[in-house]
Protein backbone atom coordinates (compact mmCIF):
# COMPACT_ATOMS: atom_id res chain seq x y z
CA UNK A 1 0.00 0.00 0.00
CA UNK A 2 1.28 3.80 -0.84
CA UNK A 3 -0.20 6.63 0.68
CA UNK A 4 -0.77 10.18 -0.72
CA UNK A 5 0.54 12.53 1.93
CA UNK A 6 1.78 16.02 2.52
CA UNK A 7 4.90 16.24 5.60
CA UNK A 8 4.34 19.25 7.72
CA UNK A 9 5.96 20.67 10.68
CA UNK A 10 3.89 22.63 13.05
CA UNK A 11 6.42 24.25 15.74
CA UNK A 12 8.00 20.92 15.59
CA UNK A 13 4.78 18.81 15.80
CA UNK A 14 5.09 16.67 12.84
CA UNK A 15 1.96 15.94 10.77
CA UNK A 16 0.95 13.71 7.99
CA UNK A 17 -2.15 14.99 6.74
CA UNK A 18 -2.92 11.77 4.46
CA UNK A 19 -4.74 12.68 1.03
CA UNK A 20 -5.26 9.20 -0.06
CA UNK A 21 -9.40 7.95 0.19
CA UNK A 22 -10.08 4.72 2.49
CA UNK A 23 -13.03 2.44 2.19
CA UNK A 24 -13.28 0.99 5.56
CA UNK A 25 -11.97 1.38 8.60
CA UNK A 26 -8.97 -1.82 8.56
CA UNK A 27 -7.77 0.16 5.39
CA UNK A 28 -7.99 3.33 7.29
CA UNK A 29 -5.79 1.98 10.18
CA UNK A 30 -3.45 0.54 7.34
CA UNK A 31 -2.50 4.24 6.27
CA UNK A 32 -2.24 5.60 9.89
CA UNK A 33 0.52 2.51 10.61
CA UNK A 34 2.04 3.80 7.35
CA UNK A 35 2.32 7.22 7.49
CA UNK A 36 4.03 6.49 11.01
CA UNK A 37 6.15 3.89 9.19
CA UNK A 38 7.30 6.00 6.59
CA UNK A 39 8.06 9.15 8.76
CA UNK A 40 9.64 8.33 11.64
CA UNK A 41 9.66 11.72 13.23
CA UNK A 42 6.02 11.66 12.77
CA UNK A 43 3.50 12.24 16.12
CA UNK A 44 0.24 12.66 14.72
CA UNK A 45 -1.54 11.78 11.53
CA UNK A 46 -4.90 13.21 9.68
CA UNK A 47 -6.86 12.51 6.21
CA UNK A 48 -7.53 15.38 4.08
CA UNK A 49 -11.30 14.68 3.19
CA UNK A 50 -11.78 17.37 0.74
CA UNK A 51 -10.41 20.08 -0.62
CA UNK A 52 -11.57 22.89 -2.71
CA UNK A 53 -10.45 26.86 -2.92
CA UNK A 54 -10.24 28.21 0.58
CA UNK A 55 -11.86 25.45 2.41
CA UNK A 56 -10.29 21.87 3.16
CA UNK A 57 -11.83 19.32 5.41
CA UNK A 58 -9.65 17.11 8.39
CA UNK A 59 -10.52 14.28 9.81
CA UNK A 60 -7.78 12.97 12.78
CA UNK A 61 -6.50 9.73 13.10
CA UNK A 62 -8.58 9.27 16.57
CA UNK A 63 -11.19 11.91 15.14
CA UNK A 64 -9.83 14.59 17.98
CA UNK A 65 -9.48 18.12 16.83
CA UNK A 66 -5.64 19.42 17.12
CA UNK A 67 -4.97 22.92 16.20
CA UNK A 68 -1.56 22.45 15.00
CA UNK A 69 -3.33 19.82 12.08
CA UNK A 70 -5.94 22.46 11.66
CA UNK A 71 -3.06 25.47 11.18
CA UNK A 72 -1.13 22.69 8.50
CA UNK A 73 -4.08 21.54 6.66
CA UNK A 74 -4.89 25.51 6.19
CA UNK A 75 -1.25 26.33 5.12
CA UNK A 76 -1.80 23.48 2.65
CA UNK A 77 -4.61 24.95 1.03
CA UNK A 78 -2.83 28.29 0.92
CA UNK A 79 -0.03 26.88 -0.91
CA UNK A 80 -2.93 24.91 -3.26
CA UNK A 81 -4.39 28.24 -4.12
CA UNK A 82 -1.15 29.68 -5.43
CA UNK A 83 -0.33 31.54 -2.02
CA UNK A 84 2.81 33.66 -2.61
CA UNK A 85 5.34 35.14 -0.19
CA UNK A 86 4.27 38.26 1.96
CA UNK A 87 0.07 37.41 0.73
CA UNK A 88 -2.32 36.72 2.96
CA UNK A 89 -5.96 34.55 2.90
CA UNK A 90 -8.60 33.07 4.78
CA UNK A 91 -8.90 29.35 4.80
CA UNK A 92 -12.05 27.48 6.60
CA UNK A 93 -11.28 23.97 7.35
CA UNK A 94 -14.41 21.69 9.06
CA UNK A 95 -12.28 19.45 11.09
CA UNK A 96 -13.22 16.34 13.23
CA UNK A 97 -13.73 16.82 17.31
CA UNK A 98 -15.54 20.25 16.81
CA UNK A 99 -19.35 21.09 15.22
CA UNK A 100 -18.37 24.67 13.59
CA UNK A 101 -16.18 25.84 10.74
CA UNK A 102 -12.82 27.24 11.94
CA UNK A 103 -11.38 30.22 10.03
CA UNK A 104 -7.63 30.49 9.41
CA UNK A 105 -5.52 33.85 8.16
CA UNK A 106 -2.76 32.22 6.95
CA UNK A 107 0.13 34.49 6.09
CA UNK A 108 3.32 33.12 3.30
CA UNK A 109 7.05 33.35 5.03
CA UNK A 110 10.23 33.71 2.66
CA UNK A 111 10.78 30.29 1.83
CA UNK A 112 13.35 28.25 3.91
CA UNK A 113 16.41 26.07 2.95
CA UNK A 114 16.88 23.36 5.27
CA UNK A 115 19.18 20.66 3.27
CA UNK A 116 22.06 22.42 2.00
CA UNK A 117 22.67 19.69 0.07
CA UNK A 118 23.32 20.65 -3.90
CA UNK A 119 19.59 20.62 -5.68
CA UNK A 120 17.57 20.70 -2.81
CA UNK A 121 14.50 22.49 -2.81
CA UNK A 122 13.71 25.63 -0.56
CA UNK A 123 10.70 24.53 2.04
CA UNK A 124 7.19 27.22 1.70
CA UNK A 125 6.64 28.25 5.39
CA UNK A 126 3.51 30.33 6.51
CA UNK A 127 2.20 31.51 9.82
CA UNK A 128 -1.64 30.92 10.59
CA UNK A 129 -3.76 32.37 13.34
CA UNK A 130 -6.93 30.66 14.36
CA UNK A 131 -9.58 31.87 16.87
CA UNK A 132 -10.31 29.12 19.50
CA UNK A 133 -13.71 29.10 21.19
CA UNK A 134 -13.12 29.75 24.61
CA UNK A 135 -13.16 26.63 26.65
CA UNK A 136 -14.57 25.47 29.92
CA UNK A 137 -12.56 24.49 32.80
CA UNK A 138 -12.92 22.69 35.93
CA UNK A 139 -10.68 20.42 38.43
CA UNK A 140 -9.48 17.12 38.19
CA UNK A 141 -7.13 15.81 40.72
CA UNK A 142 -6.13 19.41 41.97
CA UNK A 143 -4.92 20.38 38.86
CA UNK A 144 -7.02 22.50 36.09
CA UNK A 145 -9.16 20.57 33.54
CA UNK A 146 -9.44 22.41 30.52
CA UNK A 147 -11.76 21.00 28.20
CA UNK A 148 -12.04 21.86 24.26
CA UNK A 149 -13.79 20.42 21.08
CA UNK A 150 -12.65 16.80 21.17
CA UNK A 151 -9.58 17.36 23.36
CA UNK A 152 -8.90 17.95 26.98
CA UNK A 153 -5.73 19.07 28.85
CA UNK A 154 -4.30 19.17 32.16
CA UNK A 155 -2.11 21.93 32.76
CA UNK A 156 0.43 20.30 35.81
CA UNK A 157 3.22 21.95 37.25
CA UNK A 158 6.10 20.26 36.47
CA UNK A 159 7.89 19.92 39.37
CA UNK A 160 5.05 18.17 41.09
CA UNK A 161 4.87 15.24 38.27
CA UNK A 162 7.80 13.56 36.78
CA UNK A 163 7.51 12.47 32.82
CA UNK A 164 6.98 8.97 33.63
CA UNK A 165 4.30 9.63 36.38
CA UNK A 166 2.27 11.21 33.41
CA UNK A 167 2.75 8.55 31.44
CA UNK A 168 1.78 5.65 34.05
CA UNK A 169 -1.36 8.25 34.75
CA UNK A 170 -2.76 9.26 31.51
CA UNK A 171 -4.39 6.11 30.26
CA UNK A 172 -6.68 5.76 33.21
CA UNK A 173 -7.01 9.26 33.30
CA UNK A 174 -8.36 9.77 29.96
CA UNK A 175 -10.39 6.48 30.82
CA UNK A 176 -12.14 8.30 33.64
CA UNK A 177 -12.87 10.83 31.68
CA UNK A 178 -14.18 9.75 28.81
CA UNK A 179 -12.57 12.07 26.48
CA UNK A 180 -11.73 11.37 22.94
CA UNK A 181 -8.31 12.82 24.15
CA UNK A 182 -6.13 14.48 26.92
CA UNK A 183 -2.82 16.03 27.21
CA UNK A 184 -0.90 16.58 30.64
CA UNK A 185 0.75 19.57 29.98
CA UNK A 186 3.97 19.78 32.50
CA UNK A 187 4.99 23.28 32.73
CA UNK A 188 7.19 26.08 34.28
CA UNK A 189 6.06 29.70 34.43
CA UNK A 190 9.48 31.88 33.29
CA UNK A 191 7.68 35.21 33.21
CA UNK A 192 4.30 37.12 33.40
CA UNK A 193 3.98 36.25 29.68
CA UNK A 194 6.04 32.86 28.77
CA UNK A 195 6.11 29.79 29.86
CA UNK A 196 7.55 26.84 29.34
CA UNK A 197 5.68 23.75 28.67
CA UNK A 198 6.25 19.25 27.43
CA UNK A 199 3.26 18.79 25.84
CA UNK A 200 2.21 14.56 26.58
CA UNK A 201 -0.90 13.58 24.32
CA UNK A 202 -2.64 10.39 24.27
CA UNK A 203 -5.58 9.20 21.52
CA UNK A 204 -7.49 5.89 23.23
CA UNK A 205 -9.13 5.72 19.56
CA UNK A 206 -5.57 5.05 17.40
CA UNK A 207 -3.81 4.25 20.75
CA UNK A 208 -1.07 6.70 20.22
CA UNK A 209 0.89 8.05 23.13
CA UNK A 210 3.66 11.18 22.04
CA UNK A 211 5.30 13.66 24.62
CA UNK A 212 5.09 16.15 21.61
CA UNK A 213 7.13 18.86 20.26
CA UNK A 214 4.61 21.32 20.14
CA UNK A 215 1.32 21.21 21.22
CA UNK A 216 -1.63 23.80 20.07
CA UNK A 217 -4.39 23.13 21.70
CA UNK A 218 -2.54 22.31 25.02
CA UNK A 219 -0.85 25.65 24.49
CA UNK A 220 -4.16 27.22 24.19
CA UNK A 221 -5.36 25.23 27.43
CA UNK A 222 -2.61 26.86 29.11
CA UNK A 223 -3.02 30.03 28.11
CA UNK A 224 -6.97 29.92 28.52
CA UNK A 225 -5.57 28.67 32.86
CA UNK A 226 -3.37 31.45 32.87
CA UNK A 227 -5.35 34.04 31.69
CA UNK A 228 -8.53 33.07 33.96
CA UNK A 229 -6.54 32.87 37.27
CA UNK A 230 -4.44 36.01 36.60
CA UNK A 231 -1.21 34.64 36.42
CA UNK A 232 -0.77 36.51 32.99
CA UNK A 233 -2.49 39.13 31.17
CA UNK A 234 -4.04 38.98 27.64
CA UNK A 235 -0.70 37.53 25.48
CA UNK A 236 1.14 34.24 26.51
CA UNK A 237 4.41 32.56 24.50
CA UNK A 238 4.31 28.96 25.12
CA UNK A 239 8.02 27.61 24.52
CA UNK A 240 7.53 23.35 23.64
CA UNK A 241 10.95 21.58 22.47
CA UNK A 242 9.60 22.40 18.85
CA UNK A 243 9.26 26.21 19.16
CA UNK A 244 6.60 28.89 20.40
CA UNK A 245 3.25 28.97 20.10
CA UNK A 246 1.80 32.47 21.09
CA UNK A 247 -1.78 32.68 22.39
CA UNK A 248 -3.83 35.91 23.21
CA UNK A 249 -6.85 36.71 24.94
CA UNK A 250 -9.81 38.30 22.99
CA UNK A 251 -12.55 37.88 25.52
CA UNK A 252 -14.95 35.86 24.22
CA UNK A 253 -12.45 33.73 22.10
CA UNK A 254 -8.65 33.21 22.08
CA UNK A 255 -6.36 33.41 19.28
CA UNK A 256 -3.74 30.33 18.60
CA UNK A 257 -0.76 31.97 16.36
CA UNK A 258 2.09 29.61 14.95
CA UNK A 259 4.15 28.55 11.97
CA UNK A 260 3.85 25.56 9.83
CA UNK A 261 6.71 24.40 7.72
CA UNK A 262 5.92 21.72 4.55
CA UNK A 263 8.74 19.89 4.21
CA UNK A 264 7.17 17.03 1.19
CA UNK A 265 4.11 17.01 -1.14
CA UNK A 266 3.90 13.76 -2.32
Amino acid sequence: MSIDYILADPTGNITVLIRSSYNDLEERSRMIREAFALEPSCEQAGFIMSERSGHISLEMMGYEFCGNATLSSASWQAYSDGLTAGENAVVTVTSSGTDLPLTVNVTRLPDINEDKTEGSLPLPVFKGSLSMPEPSMSSFHGCPLVNMNGISHLIVPEDECSPSQAESLIRGFADGLGVPALGIMLFSELSEHSVSMKPLVYVPESETLVWEHGCATGSTAAGYCFFRNGTARDHIDVKQPGGIISISDQGSNLLLTGQVILHIQH
